[in-house]
């Protein structure tokens, strides 16, 4: 369970999300709230009291009507924000790092980028926030392929949800539509291998009232995926960070960087 949230914060409407998400959660949870605004050129003193009077404005703005919280603001300058956002989870032992979708671009103008950089290499689960209504999670899906990753975001989506809320995991056996069911046996085999893995999966969850679901399907996986996310209305896809087969842990998954692309609802990331 977390219990200390980072929030990365730099003014914009995006990261306005990810806070109204960000104090949410950790109301929810009980969590612990850190924002921190990282300023990538030195500022002047005067430029940096607005700064920290600017997000103590949105701070404010944000909290009002909601229960306390413990909450910290923190100012950080360097060059570098990835980095530093990075060296502030390893020091400030926090649990979840949250963070506004801020690209609008192509898969090649994606690369290099902060949030990239952060999801690549971020020890703890990294939530993209980009639905404005911040209602506590009903539903949620989580993208299982075997790998630690995968289950590692489904153990985080599970954290995350509160009481009476439903996580589905989805199996994807990943085959062309015209293929499909072209080797019953094979599909089979496939499906016994999913039912024993997640059976273990669930058992090594926490007890908590959340409703639990598993499915099973063979096709394209990005179609699959698409499908159950409008099917059963999720407000939240967990994915492994990167695939199996990455030739660096630093890499982000093809799956995960397509949902980064245009997020369908928010994301959970978790390498």
């Amino acid at each position: 369970m977390a219990k200390h949230i980072l929030i990365a914060h730099d003014l914009s409407p995006e990261a306005d999300i990810a806070l109204r998400r960000a104090i949410q959660l950790a109301g929810q949870l009980r969590a612990r709230l850190t924002l921190l605004h990282v300023a990538s050129s030195q500022p002047s003193p005067a430029l940096l009291a607005r700064l920290r009077s600017a997000e103590e404005r949105t701070l404010a703005t944000h909290l009002q009507g909601q229960p306390p919280l413990d909450v910290q603001l923190r100012l950080e300058v360097g060059p570098h924000p990835a980095e530093l956002i990075l060296q502030y989870i390893s020091l400030g032992n926090c649990d979840l790092l949250v963070l506004g979708s801020h690209h609008r671009q192509p898969t090649q103008g994606f690369a290099g980028s902060v949030q990239e950089r952060i999801l690549g290499a971020s020890p703890i689960p990294v939530l993209v926030a980009v639905d404005p209504a911040g209602a506590p999670y009903a539903r949620a899906l989580a993208a299982i392929d075997f790998s630690p990753c995968a289950s590692r975001a489904l153990r985080a989506a599970w954290q995350l949800l509160p009481p009476g809320a439903q996580l589905k995991a989805l199996h994807v056996q990943e085959v062309a539509a015209i293929r499909a069911a072209d080797n019953p046996d094979e599909r089979a085999f496939q499906q016994s291998l999913f039912e024993r893995f997640i059976g273990a999966e669930f058992t090594a969850l926490p007890p908590r009232a959340v409703q639990f679901s598993h499915s099973f399907q063979s096709g394209e996986r990005q179609a699959c995926l698409d499908a159950a996310l409008a099917d059963q209305a999720a407000q939240l896809l967990a994915l492994g960070g990167h695939s199996r087969d990455a030739l660096s842990e630093r890499l982000l998954g093809s799956l995960t960087r397509l949902y980064l692309d245009n997020p369908p609802c928010d994301l959970l990331v978790v390498r």
